[in-house]
C-alpha cells in the first residue's frame, strides 16, 4: 500500500466554540435549531475513565424487527428510532442482513419478534420528540438531521413519513442549504457542535448507491489473460452504436479476474457521438467529475482509476435521441470487463447504518474526505477533542481516504474505529458478556533450521467486519483444519462484548485471536507526536490485557510509491512500556521486515496479491531466494475479502515438507529466540 504523505502539520491555536458559533452564525445567516424539547439524552449511557466507547445499561429483554426488505428511506426513520429509544433503555434490535439474523442466539438476552417493524413507531411514540426533516437536494442535511435528532430527541425522516406516522416536525431543513458540503458542515460547527458530546466523533456518508435489480449488462470487452505488468497498456476503441438507448449510457469497468487484485487501470475515456467528441477525461480530474456516476469502490493514482477484486467503477454519459453511432476509446491496462447499459444500474438512498450511536451519544455526526479542500476541516474539526477520542465510521474516497484519513488523525491524536455498517450498536452495548481471557503459556521449544509460516486473516480492527463477514467466515467449517490467526478488535469489550465472546469462547485449538491495526482502534504510530503516543498505548494496555490479547497486527505510515516504513525504535519503546506483547506484525507485503531483537519483535507481513495458487508460488519463491543461514520467520498476511478458512487450508496442504505452520503466539515465541 502506498499513500502520499503530508507536509508537516502546523498547529494553530483551536477556535473555541464560542468563536465557532458566531462566525458561522454571521456568514451563513441561518437560524439554529430551536432548543431541545425531546427527552433529556441518555440516561442508560455512561463514559467511563480509561474506554472510549460509552456502555448502555441493559434491559430484560430486545424488540426485533426485521427490515431487511426496507429502502434506505424507511431503514434511516427505523435506525434513528433504534438510537432515540436505546439511549433511555435498550430494547431494539434491527435485522438489516442475515448475519444480524445469526447473532440472535448468540446474544444473552429474551428476544421478542415484532411481526411488523413498523409497530415500533407507536410502541414507541411517548419517546419521539418529533421529526428533523431532511433534503434529498442537499444530501449533507441527512448528517444534520441525524445530529439534531439526536440534540433534540427526534427521529430522521422524509415530510411524507411524517406525515403518514403523525409525527410533529420538529426542524424542517428542505430548502434551507446548497448542495455545499463545506457550507452545511459550518453550519453544524457552529450551531450544533456546542450542543454535541465531545467524548467521540462521527463520520458516515449521508447517502450511497444501491443496486438496481434486473439491470441487463452487455459484455463489450474483455481481457482473457491474466496481465499483471501493464504489458496490455493500449487505446481500445469500442463501437457501442448497439447500446444507443433513449437518452444514456452507462460504460462499466470491473476485474477479469477477481482473486488477484489487478482489476481494470483506465488513464482517458473519450466518448464520441456521431463522430463528435461528446466527453473526453483523465481519471481523477475536475473533468472526469460530470461523468464518474459510481466510482465508490475504486482508487485512482497519477491519472490513473482501477478497481480489483469484487470492485467496479461506472461512468454515465448523456447521448442525443437523435444520434446515429457511439464509439467510445480508452486507454487502459490489464484486467478489464467493459461492459455497457442504457438502464441507471444505481439508484441513491440515504445510509442508515450505526446513526442509532450517535442519536444515542448526540454525537456530531459529518462526512468531510481528509484530503483535498475539506482536509482542513477535517483537521479542525480533529482539534476539538482530547488526544485519545474515538473517530468512529470511516472515510469518504475509499483507500486514498483512508491513508490520509488515519494519518491525519494519528496526528491529532484521535484513534479510528471503522464502523459505519455496523448495526445495533446501542443494543450491542448494552449486552453484558465476558470477555475475559489469557494468553497462552510461552512454548520452550528451540528454532530449528526451517521455515516457520504463520498466516493471518486482517481488518479485525474493523467492528463491522468482526460484527458481519469474520463471522461468515468463522462459520466455514474448514476453519480449525489448519493454524489461522484472527485479527479482532479488543474494542469489542465495550461495542460488542457479546461478539468478542463468541469468537472466544468458539475457538478451537488452531485458532488464535490477536489484535488488529494497531491496538485500542487504528492508527499509525509513527505519525502520532512522541508525546501524546503514550495516551494511545496505555489505553491499548488496558483493553489487550482484559481481552486476552498479547499480539499485534500494526500499521505503520504509507509512504509514496515505497513499501511501508518499519515502526521507528521509540514507537516499539512506548508499546513495550505499556502493552503486555509477544510481538508485532507489521504491515509490509514483501514481508521483508525481521526484527527479533527490538523492544517489541516485529516482522513484516508477507503479502502477495492473488489467490491460492498464486499465493503459494510466491511464498515458495521467497523461500528459495532466502540465503541467510538458520531459521526463516514468514508472516503472511492472507485477504478476508477474498479469500476464506477452506483456501488456506489448500494453500497449507500444498506447501512441501519444512514449512512448518504455526499459530503467532508460538511463532513468537520461536522468533524472539533467534535474536
Amino acid at each position: 500500500m502506498t499513500s502520499d504523505r503530508h507536509g508537516p502539520l502546523h498547529l494553530l491555536p483551536s477556535p473555541s466554540r464560542r468563536t465557532l458559533l458566531g462566525a458561522a452564525a454571521l456568514s451563513l445567516g441561518l437560524a439554529a435549531p430551536a432548543a431541545a424539547d425531546g427527552p433529556p439524552p441518555g440516561r442508560a449511557v455512561r463514559w467511563e475513565k480509561g474506554r472510549v466507547f460509552p456502555t448502555f445499561h441493559a434491559s430484560g429483554a430486545v424488540r426485533v424487527a426485521d427490515m431487511a426488505e426496507l429502502d434506505g428511506f424507511d431503514r434511516l426513520l427505523l435506525v434513528s428510532l433504534q438510537g432515540l429509544v436505546n439511549r433511555e433503555r435498550p430494547e431494539i434490535y434491527l435485522i438489516a442482513d442475515p448475519v444480524d439474523e445469526t447473532w440472535i442466539p448468540d446474544l444473552p438476552v429474551r428476544a421478542r419478534r415484532e411481526e411488523d417493524p413498523w409497530n415500533l413507531i407507536e410502541r414507541y411514540r411517548d419517546r419521539i420528540g418529533g421529526a428533523v426533516l431532511y433534503d434529498m437536494d442537499s444530501p449533507h442535511t441527512i448528517n444534520l438531521a441525524t445530529t439534531i435528532a439526536g440534540l433534540r430527541g427526534g427521529v430522521v425522516a422524509t415530510a411524507a413519513q411524517a406525515e403518514q406516522y403523525g409525527l410533529p416536525v420538529l426542524e424542517d431543513l428542505r430548502g434551507r442549504f446548497a448542495d455545499d458540503p463545506a457550507a452545511v458542515h459550518e453550519w453544524a460547527m457552529a450551531h450544533l457542535w456546542p450542543q454535541c458530546t465531545d467524548e467521540i466523533l462521527v463520520g458516515l456518508p449521508p447517502t450511497h448507491n444501491v443496486e438496481v435489480d434486473d439491470v441487463a449488462w452487455t459484455e463489450v470487452l474483455r481481457e482473457d489473460e491474466r496481465v499483471t505488468d501493464s504489458s496490455n497498456h493500449d487505446m481500445y476503441s469500442i463501437d457501442l452504436s448497439d447500446q444507443l438507448g433513449p437518452d444514456e449510457l452507462y460504460v462499466r469497468f470491473s476485474d477479469a479476474f477477481t482473486d488477484d487484485g489487478w482489476g481494470p487501470g483506465v488513464y482517458s475515456v473519450e466518448l464520441r457521438v456521431d463522430d463528435e467528441v461528446a466527453a473526453s477525461f483523465t481519471p481523477g480530474t475536475d473533468d472526469e467529475a460530470p461523468y464518474l456516476f459510481d466510482g465508490t469502490t475504486s482508487q485512482t493514482k497519477e491519472g490513473m482509476r482501477f478497481a480489483d477484486g469484487g470492485n467496479y467503477f461506472v461512468y454515465r454519459f448523456e447521448v442525443p435521441a437523435e444520434a446515429s453511432s457511439l464509439n467510445i476509446a480508452i486507454e487502459m491496462e490489464n484486467q478489464f470487463v467493459v461492459s455497457a447499459t442504457d438502464q441507471a444500474p444505481t439508484r441513491v438512498e440515504p445510509f442508515s447504518s450505526f446513526r442509532d450511536f450517535p442519536i444515542a451519544t448526540t454525537a456530531l455526526v459529518s462526512w468531510l474526505p481528509p484530503s483535498g479542500e475539506s482536509g482542513s476541516q477535517f483537521e479542525d474539526l480533529l482539534t476539538q477533542v482530547e488526544p485519545g477520542t474515538v473517530y468512529a465510521g470511516w472515510f469518504s474516497d475509499d483507500v486514498a481516504g483512508e491513508w490520509s484519513g488515519v494519518e491525519l488523525c494519528s496526528r491529532a491524536g484521535v484513534i479510528v474505529v471503522a464502523a459505519d455498517f455496523y448495526m445495533n450498536a446501542t443494543i450491542l452495548s448494552a449486552l453484558r458478556a465476558s470477555t475475559r481471557a489469557r494468553p497462552a503459556p510461552p512454548v520452550t521449544r528451540t528454532p530449528e533450521n526451517r521455515t516457520y509460516l504463520t498466516l493471518t486473516f486482517g481488518e479485525g480492527d474493523n467492528i463491522q467486519y468482526c460484527q458481519r463477514h469474520m463471522r461468515e467466515l468463522w462459520d466455514d467449517p474448514a476453519r480449525g483444519q489448519v493454524p489461522m490467526n484472527w485479527t479482532v478488535s479488543p474494542l469489542l469489550e465495550d461495542i460488542g462484548p457479546a461478539v468478542l465472546h463468541h469468537f472466544q469462547r468458539t475457538a478451537g485449538e488452531n485458532d488464535l485471536l490477536i489484535c488488529g491495526p494497531s491496538g485500542a482502534g487504528y492508527t499509525y504510530g509513527d505519525s502520532w507526536p512522541e508525546d501524546r503516543f503514550g495516551v494511545y498505548t496505555q489505553l491499548s494496555g488496558g483493553y489487550m490485557s482484559r481481552t486476552g490479547l498479547d499480539l499485534i497486527f500494526a500499521y505503520s505510515t504509507p509512504e509514496p510509491g515505497s513499501a511501508p516504513p518499519p515502526l521507528p525504535t521509540w514507537v516499539l519503546e512506548e508499546y513495550a512500556a505499556d502493552v503486555d506483547l509477544r510481538g508485532i506484525l507489521q504491515t509490509d507485503e514483501m514481508g521483508d521486515i525481521s526484527q527479533p531483537g527490538a523492544a517489541v519483535p516485529l516482522i513484516g507481513n508477507f503479502y502477495p496479491p492473488g489467490g491460492v495458487e498464486i499465493y503459494r508460488d510466491e511464498l515458495l519463491a521467497k523461500i528459495e531466494a532466502d540465503d541467510t543461514d538458520g531459521p526463516l520467520f514468514i508472516s503472511g498476511l492472507i485477504n478476508a475479502w477474498s479469500w476464506t478458512p477452506s483456501d488456506v487450508v489448500t494453500l497449507v496442504e500444498s506447501l512441501p515438507e519444512g514449512i512448518e505452520v504455526l499459530l503467532a503466539d508460538e511463532f513468537f515465541d520461536l522468533f524472539a529466540r533467534t535474536a
